[in-house]
């Protein structure tokens, strides 16, 4: 088997793909092709960044011409160049030109609107305005609010993929990375979620229907405190994070390379963090076993200083449900004393496929008090829901995000 993985490398050669697969001899014996999906990278704040510039110099002499032209057209600066000035008014106009739209009322109809309403609410913690949390609020608003469509300069960089690993006999895993929806969701709601579930659900029908291509979507499999930056958006990722997704991606290369495959179970989740994942199944949920894929612990094994919770799932249903629920109910001696009932219809809105939840709540000394906490999937419902991870992480704010000087 001889793979070629194309993430860290376009970070540091700040190449696109297409270009850097373009320029493997035709006689390297290449048999799978993964490459990374960042979705923020078919956003323009990441096409037209500070940086494209610089990438599209380096590109010029990596083109299918003669050497000798390649400089000539470096020399004379004969590619796309732009200032600063110019990259940020570009920016600035598909904020306010770029049409995001919903199938329901929505107050704003471009990301520029959203973004100044978003600055202006502000976060508010403890009564009192949180400016860095509200500026992290507006960078997921300008990174993830957009829709992606045929014409966008991304797609057809992977529509060249597909076409370059078709002539070549390639296979192709598109590694569609997770992004921090704990937070996006927890800041800006469940509308950026919509748009961030739309741009994978578009990515995913593109391209997953391809022979010998795959989409491996992680979008929602990374919790908040598993991400390292904590005040940006980012797809960088603690161990954990990064293990979860290098599962995900050996799954999908199983496919191609049965004979290379060894199963690695021996990472165990950090304190505070709780998961359980089927990998290779799922669980059928209904009125005969209303309860499914539980976790449960005891409260003193939770750090104190822990302030919410972040609970997730990936589900499958036919139907909507209206009385099926994520559940987090706490007990003392036995005894049931508080629960809270995420309803499923206002984690997610999809049938008929795939899709992941995320939600949050407080802890507060109501959870404390208690002496054992569990997290389970309900439906009472004949018609089934069939749930393959579910994920409970108990976090604190970094202090420096939640607590800024005055």
């Amino acid at each position: 088997m001889f793979c070629i993985s194309l993430a860290n490398l376009r970070k540091w050669v700040k190449i696109p793909y297409n270009l850097l697969l373009e320029n493997i001899p035709e006689t390297t014996p290449v048999k799978t092709v993964i490459v990374t999906m960042n979705l923020r990278s078919f956003g323009y704040d990441w096409i037209e960044s500070d940086l494209e510039t610089a990438i599209q110099k380096q590109l010029v002499l990596l083109k299918d011409n003669p050497p000798l032209f390649n400089r000539f057209k470096l020399a004379f600066k004969a590619y796309d160049i732009k200032t600063e000035k110019e990259r940020s008014d570009a920016r600035a106009y598909h904020r306010r030109n770029e049409k995001i739209t919903f199938p329901y009322p929505f107050a704003y109809d471009n990301i520029d609107d959203w973004d100044y309403a978003k600055a202006c609410e502000g976060i508010v913690i403890d009564g009192k305005r949180n400016q860095p949390l509200t500026e992290l609020a507006c960078h997921y608003i300008k990174g993830y609010a957009f829709i992606i469509d045929d014409d966008n300069p991304r797609v057809k960089d992977f529509d060249r993929i597909v076409e370059l690993a078709q002539e070549r006999g390639w296979n192709v895993i598109f590694n569609l990375m997770a992004e921090n929806v704990d937070r996006a969701n927890e800041l800006v709601g469940n509308d950026l979620l919509y748009l961030m579930r739309k741009n994978r659900d578009y990515l995913i029908n593109r391209y997953g229907n391809i022979e010998n291509v795959t989409v491996v979507d992680n979008i929602g499999d990374v919790r908040n405190g598993l991400f390292i930056d904590k005040n940006w958006t980012t797809e960088h990722y603690q161990e954990m994070g990064r293990r979860s997704i290098a599962e995900n991606v050996a799954q999908a290369l199983r496919e191609y390379h049965q004979d290379n495959y060894v199963d690695n179970d021996n990472f165990k989740n950090p304190k505070n963090h709780y998961r359980i994942d089927l990998k290779y199944d799922s669980l059928n949920v209904n009125s005969s076993a209303p309860c499914g894929l539980t976790i449960i612990d005891e409260t003193s094994a939770i750090d104190s200083i822990c302030e919410k919770v972040y609970i997730s799932a990936k589900v499958f249903r036919e139907t909507e449900s209206k009385e099926a629920a994520i559940v987090m109910e706490l007990y003392k001696n036995g005894i049931k004393t508080h629960y809270d009932n995420l309803m499923l219809n206002d984690l997610t809105d999809a049938t008929g496929k795939w899709d992941f939840t995320t939600s949050v709540l407080p802890i507060n000394t109501t959870f404390f008090n208690a002496d054992e906490f569990r997290v389970f999937l309900y439906n009472p419902s004949d018609a089934p829901i069939y749930i393959k991870s579910l994920d409970v992480s108990f976090e604190y704010d970094d202090y420096a995000i939640t607590h800024p000087t005055p």
